[in-house]
């Protein structure tokens, strides 16, 4: 395990790339039972195929943000002695991910804000890229992250 890091380690302009991650028919499903989102074009194959835009069932958007979401934990979160997601300034869903596709995390700080003598805010732009190279989806990301001068560390 890495050392834990506080507000003013982080800084503008480090980048990570996440190892990859091919998404599932399970992923969907589970995903279905925990948030009733049975649009027809994430679960009926032969909707899909016929719709205009995509060639087979996609995973919901939600989803594939909160896949985005694991690997921002996973790169920039985990490592924070204290952290708390704090919100997202802006989401869009560029691109439909099919399941047995593969998808990967690329991110980015691209601002840190000391917000008082305890807390600063980390900016990540994270952006889920699919096995050709083309962003899926981008996510303006906002973390809460302890200072040096945090009583609770």
């Amino acid at each position: 395990m890495s050392e834990q890091r506080v507000f003013e380690d982080f800084e503008t302009g480090e980048q990570y790339e996440t190892d990859g991650r091919t998404v599932t028919d399970s992923d969907i499903r589970l995903f279905v039972g925990a948030s009733g989102s049975t649009d027809p074009i994430h679960i009926d194959r032969a909707y899909a195929t016929d719709h205009p835009l995509v060639e087979d069932v996609v995973l919901q958007g939600t989803l594939l943000l909160g896949i985005a979401d694991g690997f921002l934990v996973d790169a920039v979160a985990s490592d924070a002695a204290l952290a708390m997601n704090y919100g997202h300034d802006d989401v869009r869903y560029l691109e439909a991910v099919s399941p047995g596709e593969t998808v990967h995390g690329e991110i980015e700080i691209t601002a840190t804000e000391r917000r008082n003598e305890e807390w600063g805010l980390v900016t990540a732009r994270v952006e889920l890229v699919n096995e050709e190279g083309a962003v899926a989806v981008v996510d303006v990301h906002n973390l809460l992250v302890a200072t040096t001068d945090n009583g609770a560390l």
